[in-house]
């Protein structure tokens, strides 16, 4: 049926870019199936204590590091799918789709071990100056917002100048949000986490550049080809417009 077939496109189309990103969706995929399960089976008490166990909090790093280091980037104490599947769709399927699934991983793994480290030191320092409570070695910290942020940062690499510059305040913007409301150990992870994507630059050589100004360039070419943009001298008409073309060293008798 004519009316299926732009549907049906969408639907390839769709399939397509999820296969040539399977590192990103399987990622997902982990946390949406993990997430859904937590709130349909655990009451809240039991979901925050089942989280807390497999958090990168300071406990739980120094009784096992690598158990919650994996399992705490496939979890997330709310409900946060949508966020999640815009976030990895836009940032990671991209990432993974420009470098390889192997180097969008080693940027990912980067970000969630560093920030996480750097997140809770800054947690073991406040505690050490009384800034903190004891209680404060037991926060949840889950979820792979991390890893997803050092990709962001790595993604200003892939932009070609001067668009880079202002993606860079977009990020900004985003993390600066929340930090301005209220500034907690995942502010720091987040800073810490875009810190390290963006010194991962020697990953990216070789790659191509997106230039968003390149589109553009191509279709005014086009236009200017096909004699659809007016002629850029003060007092110029529009080359071609009525049907109308300057003749070769002489005016057009057109009004």
């Amino acid at each position: 049926m004519p009316t299926l077939q732009p549907a049906l496109r969408a639907f390839r189309g769709t399939c397509a870019w999820v296969v040539s990103a399977p590192g990103t969706y399987l990622w997902l995929s982990v946390v949406y199936v993990t997430t859904s399960d937590l709130y349909v089976r655990l009451t809240t008490d039991e979901r925050v204590d089942f989280l807390r166990r497999r958090s990168t909090n300071l406990h739980n790093l120094h009784a096992a590091p690598l158990r919650v280091l994996v399992a705490s980037a496939g979890w997330s104490d709310g409900w946060h799918l949508v966020k999640f599947t815009l976030l990895f769709t836009v940032l990671c399927a991209v990432a993974e789709r420009w470098l390889g699934t192997w180097r969008w991983l080693a940027v990912a793994v980067l970000g969630h071990v560093g920030a996480t480290c750097v997140s809770q030191a800054t947690v073991a320092w406040r505690i050490g100056t009384g800034a903190l409570p004891e209680s404060a070695r037991f926060v949840v910290d889950v979820g792979p917002s991390y890893g997803y942020m050092a990709v962001a940062g790595l993604l200003f690499h892939g932009i070609a100048r001067p668009w880079r510059w202002l993606y860079l305040p977009l990020v900004g913007l985003y993390l600066g949000l929340p930090m301005c409301a209220h500034w907690d150990f995942t502010s720091t992870g987040h800073l810490t986490a875009v810190a390290i994507g963006l010194s991962c630059h020697r990953l990216t050589r070789g790659r191509p550049l997106w230039d968003p100004g390149d589109r553009w360039r191509r279709a005014r070419a086009w236009a200017r080809a096909t004699g659809t943009v007016e002629d850029a001298r003060p007092g110029g008409v529009a080359a071609g417009a009525s049907g109308i073309r300057e003749e070769p060293g002489g005016s057009s008798n057109g009004r």
